[in-house]
């Protein structure tokens, strides 16, 4: 599925945005329709956004995100604890953002794998070098925009769980889980590569 997904750095317009990934999961739960959650924040502004642009774009991306996992991860992101609720809001976004998950497989799950704790922006400057090389659409992007992005990417782990800040470092933060959701992730074998880059054991 990522080899499908076009490079975006759509993360620094939409981050991790959790409140708005629940609220479209319970609305989800609920039964209501792809276009009923749209509609509803359009005609009741149910997301709290003042353009209509806006209105329109949160929820899809949200839909978006959110129908890369199944009805089983859905419920635990509406109902669940919200660390574990946040662990799989996190694994929708990655399995829906080619740029975050090759960032997780390639900076965080690697760093961790040699031992290192500490991910710098020199790290993150090096993978987009790397990306840069493979995708012409990366190689484009301004460096206001890149710092945009990193920025982003730095605020969506720490709010996910997966860092903290130390400065301009992020350390890295190994999820814990308990059995009933290692059990549920397990059931749903197409999600280990996005498990194993957010270390998440299964």
């Amino acid at each position: 599925m990522q080899k499908e997904l076009k490079y975006a750095s759509a993360i620094k317009d939409m981050p991790f945005m959790f409140l708005d990934m629940k609220r479209t999961a319970l609305l989800m739960c609920e039964g209501k329709s792809n276009e009923e959650i749209i509609c509803l924040s359009m005609e009741d502004n149910i997301y709290q956004l003042e353009k209509d642009k806006r209105r329109r774009d949160v929820p899809m991306k949200m839909l978006k995100r959110l129908s890369t996992i199944n009805k089983s991860l859905l419920d635990v992101v509406a109902h669940g604890h919200d660390s574990d609720a946040k662990l799989i809001a996190f694994l929708a976004f990655i399995k829906s953002d080619r740029l975050l998950f090759e960032y997780m497989q390639e900076v965080y799950a690697d760093k961790f794998s040699i031992g290192i704790m500490e991910i710098t922006d020199k790290d993150y400057l090096n993978f987009i070098e790397n990306e840069a090389q493979n995708s012409e659409t990366v190689a484009k992007w301004s460096v206001k925009n890149l710092a945009a992005v990193r920025g982003a990417i730095k605020s969506t782990l720490c709010e996910a769980g997966l860092a903290k800040r130390e400065g301009d470092i992020l350390m890295i933060q190994r999820p814990i889980i308990d059995r009933s959701l290692s059990r549920l992730l397990a059931e749903a074998e197409t999600d280990r590569i996005y498990t194993s880059a957010m270390l998440m054991e299964v």
